[in-house]
């Protein structure tokens, strides 16, 4: 029965890894959010949502993804290495969205 449920969810995260590859962003986004309402903050989870987001462009959703990672687990590095890009980046472009 467990191996049954950990192939189950190697075949969900293959499955949400090729859609992007097809060109299907917004559904893989779709289906990580619907493992995150079953399974809860996982930090791998959030961590793909978070570069799904940021590969679409929406940096601040995804900056709050990277964020709970970090919450999770202070000492993932990528996570550490989004927040750092994406603060760059709304710091220079969006100075009125950090500091209204």
């Amino acid at each position: 029965m467990v191996i049954r449920k950990l192939n189950s969810c190697k075949n969900m995260e293959e499955k949400i890894e090729k859609l992007p590859e097809n060109g299907k962003q917004a559904e893989a986004i779709k289906r990580v959010e619907e493992e995150w309402k079953k399974k809860g903050d996982q930090e791998e989870l959030l961590l793909r949502w978070g570069e799904l987001l940021y590969a679409e462009g929406k940096m601040t959703e995804g900056l709050n993804k990277f964020n709970a990672v970090l919450r999770l687990n202070p000492e993932n590095q990528k996570a550490r290495n989004y927040v750092t890009m994406i603060n760059n980046i709304l710091g220079y472009f969006c100075k009125d969205l950090l500091n209204p």
